[in-house]
């Protein structure tokens, strides 16, 4: 998404209190101005006066919902907070409001503002991605535990992330807070039922995923949080930079080494996918030291834990939390490198719901999400009613030439663009060497200018078919006598002729 701060405006906006079931509530809002916009949802920012005062962040979208069959998905379900106490480490939506137009439904919900995220942090530290002074290790240790401790709460709940990475992990540098964001990839894990393989942005994708492995749990999560904590001491190198899946599993074996029989079986791989032959050279991994050359010796030790090829030995929950790593953070008045106290950030309650064991109710969302069937699910679950409009939140970004959020039908043109621009850089040469393009169909005629895409060799032979021929007298000219008109003759009929 863009960042950009336009118009700022005061409201008071009727919303429902999440999760529970009825409750309104008037919300006033200052300073609202449009934070960042993308193709299918705005976020603005503003500071909330009333009930409570915070910064929020409202996300105002148009969701492809049917208000009479209660279609949902996953994500708004889980953000709602039906079934399950909230988690300071996970992203949780405090209201909800929507309105009506027509037959279109413009759904907004509000979250705590958190200003940057852990890509954008790393980014700013090291500006050219080589040198910089990167993260404080006390940072680092910061931001890893509060990662394992949101990884514990999901994994408690069933719930699989497959999408962890450093853009969807919400900070607030200053506070040394964290949240992990964005479940749209989420599911909740079902035993013994397949699931999709082809999940987790690759440079974080585990290696039993990378062999296609079907058969998986929230034990995923955890070796994409060892490649973010990876990029967090490489100061925002990629830890694993790989070019496909199969570079990807190499690029493992070549620091690990290759995995063994039982590895194999407990990563429930196809045999037809087990090790490619390229891999067979690297019984014995070079090791994370060189790739983190600067890394301290308890920071290696922690991510050999975490990088296990088998899933269940990989270092999680209440043993990684309370592991010697993390321990400098709970020193009695410890500082991060802005002076700030690092129990402001994780107070000591944090730590103590930490690890503890979880209550047998924790479940409860995801028994509610797997069991209940649509026409049973409550409907406050499922759908928003209708808010009053608040007139002067529509007026931000009124009278700009950006559009705020797209239609649901300009959504599916937008994705039908976007397929079309995905083609590979081989289909596009081929493409041109055999000849004229087919014209954009479905394209709107204003966007294409109701011109047909030709190739250049049929613009050339166009042109030549078009241009006048010029007569023979034209050529010559109009007096030209018969010693001019020899010499455009044949020199074999200049012969004869003699």
């Amino acid at each position: 998404m863009e960042k950009m701060n336009i118009y700022c405006v005061n409201v008071e906006q009727e919303a429902y209190e999440m999760p529970s079931d009825s409750k309104k509530v008037m919300l006033k809002i200052e300073d609202i101005s449009l934070y960042s916009s993308g193709v299918f949802s705005n976020v603005y920012r503003g500071l909330l006066k009333e009930p409570v005062e915070k910064k929020i962040a409202i996300k105002k979208t148009w969701p492809d919902v049917d208000r009479k069959k209660f279609d949902r998905n996953f994500e708004f379900i889980f953000l709602t907070g039906r079934e399950r106490a909230p988690h300071k480490n996970i992203i949780q939506m405090l209201y909800a409001f929507s309105h009506d137009y027509g037959s279109k439904v413009c759904e907004s919900y509000v979250f705590d503002f958190m200003p940057t995220t852990l890509a954008d942090v790393l980014k700013t530290l090291n500006p050219t991605n080589a040198i910089g002074p990167g993260l404080d290790e006390m940072d680092i240790r910061l931001y890893t535990w509060q990662i394992f401790a949101g990884l514990k709460y999901l994994e408690e709940h069933l719930i699989i992330h497959r999408d962890l990475k450093p853009a969807n992990i919400l900070v607030d540098h200053d506070a040394g807070t964290l949240k992990i964001n964005d479940f749209g990839s989420s599911k909740c894990f079902i035993k013994n039922k397949p699931s999709e393989s082809y999940q987790i942005p690759r440079f974080y994708r585990p290696p039993e995923m990378c062999l296609k492995s079907t058969d998986y749990d929230s034990t995923v999560d955890v070796w994409s949080a060892g490649c973010c904590v990876g990029e967090m001491i490489k100061k925002g190198q990629i830890l694993f930079p790989g070019k496909c899946s199969a570079h990807q599993f190499k690029l493992y074996c070549r620091c690990f080494g290759c995995p063994s029989e039982a590895d194999f079986k407990a990563m429930k791989t196809p045999e037809s996918c087990r090790l490619p032959p390229d891999c067979m050279r690297y019984s014995k991994g070079s090791g994370l030291l060189k790739l983190l050359p600067g890394a301290k010796e308890d920071q290696l030790g922690f991510l050999k834990r975490v990088f296990q090829f088998a899933p269940e030995k990989r270092f999680r929950g209440i043993e990684a939390l309370k592991d010697d790593y993390f321990q400098p953070l709970f020193v009695p008045q410890v500082c991060r490198s802005n002076d700030q106290l690092v129990s402001k950030s994780i107070s000591p309650e944090d730590y103590r719901n930490a690890i503890e064991v979880a209550e047998s109710n924790s479940r409860r969302f995801a028994l509610l999400t797997l069991c209940t069937k649509p026409a049973t699910t409550p409907k406050q679950l499922l759908i928003l009613p209708a808010c009053e409009k608040s007139l002067s939140f529509e007026k931000v970004n009124q009278n700009k030439t950006r559009r705020s959020t797209l239609l649901p039908h300009q959504q599916k043109f937008a994705r039908d663009l976007r397929s079309r621009e995905d083609l590979s850089f081989a289909e596009q040469k081929s493409t041109r060497k055999r000849g004229p393009r087919l014209p954009n169909r479905g394209v709107p005629e204003e966007l294409t200018g109701g011109r047909e895409e030709r190739s250049m060799a049929e613009q050339k032979s166009t042109r030549r078919k078009n241009k006048p021929r010029k007569s023979k007298e034209e050529i010559t000219g109009s007096g030209g006598g018969k010693e001019e008109r020899s010499m455009l003759e044949p020199k074999s009929s200049r012969k004869r002729r003699k």
